[in-house]
């Protein structure tokens, strides 16, 4: 439990810390406001401290761990560098040049597959439990256009995970720590960028290919490709401010 609450302060702390830092990189929100993005290191990095401290050599805590700061120094790579003119799939690959994007893209693709091998009894499931891991993070990615919105989705969609794991308390841990970076979001002082979502969803991704079955990961793949699909015709605001019920999580806190 204590190093539970050691994350949740540090990640909270944290900010005001990073602030300074960030202050030079700011985007414009929805509403407009320019605000210092790429934050999401407030919490990764407590999350990774508190993980190695508490299990120590623990092969799937340093494996959760190295995932962990691989996304998240892909994502700071684009948030530091990437052009807002290049969205989704077909953006970065009509660029016609090697984009943050596309680097992000290809380089977590490889950091999937990477630590899929470790997880993973045959040549299908290491290609359904990379698939789970790229295509997770790129999924929280796009959620991360309103306050709160990729923290929320990752704690929501996490839930089930912390009964089905082996051991959640990697888990746990991150989880706890964005809770402690939200309010911060959630007030729109600053915002994670992909730095934070990121590396959210391939810890959603990696936590699900280690905990379910073959087959529920195989339908599990079947709809973020589809919902990764989906978003390049539709958008998932208009989606979400048109559902009450994903209308009222997507508020809650603001």
């Amino acid at each position: 439990m204590i190093w539970n609450l050691v994350a949740v302060a540090l990640s909270y702390v944290a900010v005001p810390a990073l602030l300074p830092i960030y202050g030079r990189r700011k985007t414009r929100n929805y509403l407009g406001e320019e605000v210092p993005t790429g934050v999401g290191y407030a919490f990764i990095l407590p999350s990774a401290l508190v993980i190695v401290l508490r299990s120590g050599a623990e092969s799937q805590s340093l494996l959760f761990t190295i995932v962990l700061l691989a996304f998240a120094a892909l994502g700071a790579i684009d948030d530091a560098w990437g052009s807002q003119s290049q969205k989704g799939f077909r953006g970065h690959l009509a660029a016609g040049e090697v984009s943050t994007g596309l680097l992000k893209a290809v380089g977590g693709g490889a950091t999937a597959l990477a630590a899929a091998s470790l997880l993973a009894t045959g040549w299908l499931e290491l290609v359904i439990n990379g698939g789970l891991v790229a295509l997770a993070a790129n999924f929280l990615n796009l959620l991360d256009l309103r306050p709160g919105r990729a923290g929320k989705a990752f704690l929501l969609l996490g839930l089930p995970l912390h009964f089905l794991a082996a051991d959640p308390a990697p888990l746990q841990v991150l989880s706890l720590a964005v809770a402690g970076y939200l309010p911060w979001d959630l007030r729109r002082r600053a915002m994670m960028g992909d730095t934070g979502a990121n590396p959210l969803g391939a810890a959603l991704g990696l936590m699900a290919a280690g905990s379910l079955t073959l087959g529920v990961k195989a339908v599990l793949l079947a709809a973020l490709a589809g919902l990764n699909l989906l978003s390049e015709r539709i958008s998932f605001s208009e989606l979400i401010e048109g559902s009450r019920i994903l209308h009222f999580l997507d508020q809650l806190g603001r």
